[in-house]
């Protein structure tokens, strides 16, 4: 994998281990994970970038930093929902980082997350939403028996046409690997 952007539905704090055990890459994340205690350096050090989802302003900087990864060779891995689901729903994707893919020429691979039972059932004890917190969340999941995250990996979409017709390819490539809308 290497100058591709990634993109993946975002179902828990699981998902970021989960790619980053599928191969090297440099997750976006919010602003302010990167000023968690021991996750922010864990991020910092594995070269993840921050965007700052309130301040728009900085959004085209930030865009001209990932297409820099990119054409430098760089994975990078996006949930471009902005926020995590519980997998019987899901949001937009959000086009921001396709438009970066464009700028650097780069295939989008998009994957497909999602998390079941031993027997094949759909799992929404992972799913990290509501006013849980992290360590609620890992708590829950760890007292989970059989609990299976499962990733697709779909085949790469062309980085051709704007960022919203990119955006909508690899939304609904995923949805469809999910069956989820």
């Amino acid at each position: 994998w290497r100058g591709v952007l990634v993109v993946a539905n975002h179902l828990s704090w699981i998902d970021v281990l989960a790619l980053t055990a599928l191969s090297p890459v440099r997750l976006v994340a919010k602003r302010e994970v990167g000023q968690w205690p021991l996750i922010g350096g864990l991020a910092r050090c594995a070269g993840a970038l921050f965007i700052d989802r309130a301040g728009l302003r900085a959004l085209p900087g930030t865009i001209a930093e990932l297409t820099v990864a990119l054409r430098q060779g760089d994975t990078v891995a996006v949930f471009p929902e902005g926020t995590t689901w519980c997998g019987t729903a899901a949001g937009p994707f959000r086009r921001a980082a396709f438009q970066a893919a464009l700028q650097a020429g780069a295939p989008v691979r998009p994957v497909a997350i999602c998390f079941r039972y031993v027997d094949g059932t759909p799992a929404k004890a992972a799913a990290f939403v509501g006013a849980h917190s992290l360590l609620d969340s890992m708590i829950r999941v760890l007292r989970t028996p059989g609990l299976t995250c499962e990733l697709t990996i779909l085949p790469d979409v062309a980085p051709v046409g704007d960022r919203r017709a990119l955006a909508r390819r690899a939304e609904a490539a995923v949805a469809l690997a999910t069956g989820v809308e």
